[in-house]
């Protein structure tokens, strides 16, 4: 600092951004001399580059201080924004936001009582004076100048900052600054819009949406909705609200959900769960075999085990190999085919990985979500999300204990959410209560919990007696899962021998 120089001599570059607000006029340090010299227009697309512009009409700054600019640009605002520097008192600059901001970098601190003195802007039509508002920032080295109302669009103003500007160490601007300026069109109108999905749809709210501007023109335009959508929400209509920038009156999206059109009751039918395939293939002597069996039970749906969390494999076994080396026999035998894995949840992205690729290659997936994935409603909720957004049309079930009430830090809530049926494992026998009281109980708790998707109950296939498999059979659910091929009793096979398979009598 010259601490014998009377003047604060002012070196004026002015930021131009058409995207991002505000704009920003950088003003430069006192000097020494004021001869001629470069100033520097930077662009701010690529800091590292720089362009010399000679000015011989005015006393600028001398090379320390352009070299001052350019350094202090890289740091400021300016240099994260879209457009160019440009030399002070810079012709018109066009297409500015009807409510722009511009934002004026001093060296030293302004006074504000003068600055509302001499910072002024003007509609070059009517050469009246715009009102405007000024603040001061960044120990008052900043000025903010915006209008209390917006500008006129495709219109022709002037910011002036005249040389009679203070700051607060009572030095003042050799020479003033002049910046023309024309507004850009502004939005007359933005329609509102109505889409028509089916639920479980892979949706999302638009970023931008058609504007109409005051020149005729259209343009897209960047919009905040006041809501996130959900594509799984009960059929019906919803209202997004949405706001632009610019724009006062906002804009509406109505969203109408329509019933999904997945054909959920084309896998309610008896199914045979099966956990190691390939051992039950030996145990029958063949593929081939042991659908015959199946078949003679009168089971055409099968439920293979796919993974074991995030692994294709548990327990010396590869679930995903065994499954991929048979499912062509199955399908071939016209056999609706399911997969299943026993859930952790620990790594969200590498399970939800298998269970899509298990989506793909099977008519249905079903979530087995036990003591791995207590206190995880954080991971469920992730993993059940990425595989709707990945696989929105798919059938998809879930199973677990029967009694909600005793496992309520399972989270049913969120698989009732994404999953279109429940499967869950009534096995009374090994609870060692009446088939009534499991069956009531889980409807009971199901119905308490707002649990509202078709329930196809899980039973097991050993260890209980022939008349409950009768009584079960009296409560007529539509679909019934039996657990297991691996762990099939005769007093199973001599039921559904005697009285067929479908359990809904």
């Amino acid at each position: 600092m010259i601490r014998n120089l009377k003047n604060l001599l002012m070196f004026a570059s002015i930021a131009v951004m058409y995207q991002l607000n505000p704009c920003n006029v950088v003003l430069a340090s006192d000097i020494s001399n004021t001869t001629q010299s470069q100033t520097q227009v930077v662009s701010t697309q690529d800091n590292s580059k720089f362009q010399t512009l000679q000015d011989t009409s005015k006393t600028l700054a001398s090379q320390e201080e352009s070299k001052y600019i350019s350094e202090s640009n890289s740091s400021s605002p300016v240099s994260e924004s879209s457009g160019n520097l440009l030399p002070a008192n810079a012709d018109n600059v066009d297409n500015v936001p009807v409510n722009k901001s511009w934002i004026i970098h001093f060296n030293q601190p302004v006074d504000l009582s003068s600055a509302k003195e001499n910072v002024k802007i003007i509609n070059k039509k009517t050469n009246a004076e715009v009102p405007i508002n000024i603040s001061l920032s960044n120990y008052d080295s900043y000025m903010t100048v915006s209008t209390v109302s917006a500008y006129d669009p495709e219109s022709y103003y002037i910011l002036k900052i005249d040389n009679n500007l203070m700051g607060r160490y009572n030095k003042v601007l050799k020479t003033a600054l002049t910046m023309n300026f024309k507004t850009g069109a502004k939005i007359e109108n933005i329609d509102n819009i109505s889409v028509s999905i089916d639920q479980g749809d892979s949706y999302k709210l638009p970023d931008e949406v058609t504007a109409v501007m005051s020149d005729g023109g259209k343009v897209q335009v960047g919009v905040e909705w006041n809501k996130k959508v959900n594509t799984l929400a009960s059929p019906g209509k919803y209202v997004y609200e949405g706001q632009v920038k610019g724009y006062s009156k906002g804009v509406d999206l109505s969203l109408t959900i329509n019933p999904s059109t997945k054909n959920v009751d084309s896998i309610a039918s008896t199914s045979m769960w099966i956990w190691e395939l390939q051992n039950q293939v030996d145990a029958y002597g063949g593929i081939d075999n042991l659908i015959a069996k199946l078949k003679s039970m009168g089971i055409n749906n099968v439920c293979i085990k796919y993974n074991e969390g995030s692994s294709p494999s548990g327990g010396g076994t590869n679930f995903r190999d065994d499954f991929l080396k048979y499912v062509g026999y199955f399908k071939e035998a016209g056999f609706k085919v399911g997969t299943w894995g026993y859930n952790h949840f620990d790594d969200v992205q590498g399970e939800g990985n298998l269970i899509i690729e298990a989506l793909n290659n099977s008519d249905y997936y079903v979530f087995d979500a036990e003591d791995a994935v207590e206190n995880k409603t954080e991971q469920t909720e992730e993993i059940c999300e990425l595989i709707r957004s990945q696989c929105p049309n798919a059938i998809i079930g879930y199973t677990s204990f029967p009694i909600a009430s005793y496992h309520q830090n399972i989270a049913y809530s969120v698989f009732n959410k994404y999953c279109d049926f429940s499967a869950p494992q009534c096995y009374w026998g090994e609870m060692q209560w009446s088939v009534n009281k499991c069956l009531d109980q889980m409807a009971a708790d199901y119905k308490a919990y707002g649990l509202d998707k078709p329930i196809y109950p899980i039973i097991q296939t050993y260890s209980i007696n022939y008349e409950d498999y009768t009584a079960y059979s009296k409560y007529g659910y539509k679909a019934t899962g039996l657990w297991s091929l691996d762990d099939i009793g005769q007093t199973f096979v001599q039921y559904i021998n005697d009285m067929g398979s479908k359990f809904n009598n």
